[in-house]
């Protein structure tokens, strides 16, 4: 109500007192427009939650052939304990989960050209995951967004069989089968933003990179050779790390006392408080190393990128802290080609990457230097799918020639960082403009294929492999964006008498 309307509102009232005859003193009353208190949301106290998620993950066999990606689905429960103080949220989880997270990978090698056939396969399966972790955030209101590191437990099974057909006249026939078991201790590091949508009741997403380091691991089973069965052992050394993206519940048990100190408001101006989602288009360029083949081993990579992003951010003051997840499907890609010549013999070799995709995962911090802007730097993980490819062709005149033509996937893992500036330029609308920086860390894959022979008399092809040992590469990318923001409604101005 206005004060003009309050005015006439009292006039009218005093004219009908007069013309009731009722004696009445006429006062001004004063009007003034206050905001309404808010109360604001306390995360301190225990909790308890469920969630479910999905994995992803490269398992390296260190002393033998095998690397491959493990993929699935998990889910579970959490418990934990949160004390705010002011923006600030210090917190103890732990967490353990089912899991159906495996993977397994099958080579070839030889053929009825060399009389022989060798198959090899191995599997994973981790069944349980737990983690006990400390964790930071800063809240506004009923948003907070964390991050989260601590100790990591893995309960997995592995399955080895080999098989050879065979060498001698009558071709003798061998199978290996055998498997293991083990608790595998790792570290884990995450990021994650909560909601607390109802009550007590509060949404968390949440990533977390779990790295399980390598570990020796025993396998025993049976060998068969010749139709003779007898007890068979091996150890392998398998390194593995895993990423995986969870969502769930919390329910929170008080206490609803006022928090230890008051936390601050967001400045004056636009809010950059809550969850968000866009997209994004870009380009990469970067440098690759296969140090297998030193020292023709570097060449570039470029290429168009484009995806979806969300998040959630926290302001406090001119402060801004955010979690983001990011997905893009690249065109990155690249490759060289060398050719060398001993004596009368010629050798080509093509080496080749394509990068299907890239998830990147980050905390950014920033501010705000004047209404609707913000700048900001920004850390965390990054993973990519890639496919490496590799061919050779040597020709030797008056015999022949040979060539073969691999190929394999890998998931690569590493560290980002990188600055960028968003404006919020229509409503809920903003555009923003990044660069980051990738570096990935060493990784082994095995590619597999088909050599040819064209040697006469021998003429025909075998199936092969090529494990590659600490691939290695960094990256740069540059991204134009927009997002969308799911604001809180800021504090509501009413006239109060």
């Amino acid at each position: 109500m206005t004060t003009s309307k309050a005015h006439m509102w009292f006039a009218a009232s005093a004219a009908s007192a007069l013309m009731c005859a009722l004696p009445a003193l006429a006062a001004d009353l004063p009007v003034k427009a206050v905001a309404v208190p808010q109360t604001i949301y306390n995360w301190t106290g225990f909790y308890v939650g469920g969630h479910a998620g999905y994995g992803k993950g490269m398992k390296d066999y260190l002393n033998s052939s095998f690397d491959y990606q493990v993929k699935g689905f998990l889910g579970g429960g959490q418990v934990g304990y949160n004390q705010q103080v002011g923006n600030l949220v210090f917190g103890i989880e732990a967490d353990a989960s089912w899991g159906n997270i495996k993977g397994d990978q099958t080579l070839n090698l030889g053929g009825a050209l060399i009389g022989f056939t060798q198959t090899g396969a191995a599997s994973t399966t981790i069944d349980g995951l737990a983690t006990l972790t400390g964790r930071l955030g800063l809240a506004q209101d009923r948003w907070l967004v964390y991050v989260k590191g601590g100790a990591a437990w893995a309960h997995e099974g592995h399955n080895l069989a080999i098989s050879l057909t065979g060498l001698g006249a009558p071709p003798i026939t061998q199978t290996i089968n055998a498997n293991g078991s083990e608790d595998r201790l790792g570290y884990v590091f995450g990021i994650g933003s909560e909601w607390a949508f109802w009550g007590n009741w509060s949404f968390k997403s949440e990533y977390n990179y779990v790295h399980l380091g390598t570990r020796e691991v025993r396998f025993a089973g049976n060998q068969t050779t010749a139709g003779v069965t007898t007890p068979f052992t091996t150890d392998l050394d398998i390194q593995q790390s895993l990423h995986i993206a969870k969502f769930g519940v919390n329910y929170r048990f008080g206490p609803a006392a006022p928090h230890t100190i008051a936390p601050a408001r967001p400045a004056p101006g636009y809010n950059w408080t809550g969850a968000w989602v866009g997209a994004q288009i870009g380009y990469g360029w970067g440098g690759k190393s296969w140090p297998d083949f030193i020292p023709t081993d570097n060449f570039n990579v470029t290429g168009w990128l484009g995806g979806v992003s969300s998040g959630a951010n926290v302001q406090a003051g001119i402060f801004v802290v955010g979690v983001e997840s990011e997905w893009l499907w690249t065109d990155i890609n690249g490759g060289r080609r060398d050719t060398t010549t001993f004596g009368t013999t010629t050798q080509t070799i093509d080496l080749a990457t394509k990068v299907d995709w890239l998830s990147l995962n980050s905390v950014r911090v920033g501010f705000v230097p004047m209404d609707r802007l913000m700048v900001y730097g920004k850390g965390g993980v990054a993973f990519a799918q890639e496919r490496h490819s590799l061919g050779a062709l040597q020709v030797v005149p008056g015999v022949g020639s040979t060539s073969f033509d691999f190929s394999g996937k890998a998931l690569h893992t590493g560290w980002l960082a990188g600055i960028g500036a968003e404006y919020a330029f229509l409503g809920n609308w903003s555009a923003k403009l990044e660069y980051n920086y990738i570096n990935f860390g060493p990784q082994n894959a095995t590619t597999a294929g088909t050599q040819t022979i064209n040697a006469p008399p021998t003429v025909g092809s075998i199936g092969s492999f090529q494990p590659l040992n600490d691939i290695r590469q960094d990256m740069h990318l540059v991204k134009l964006g927009i997002n969308y923001h799911f604001n809180s409604i800021p504090g509501v101005i009413r006239a109060k008498f």
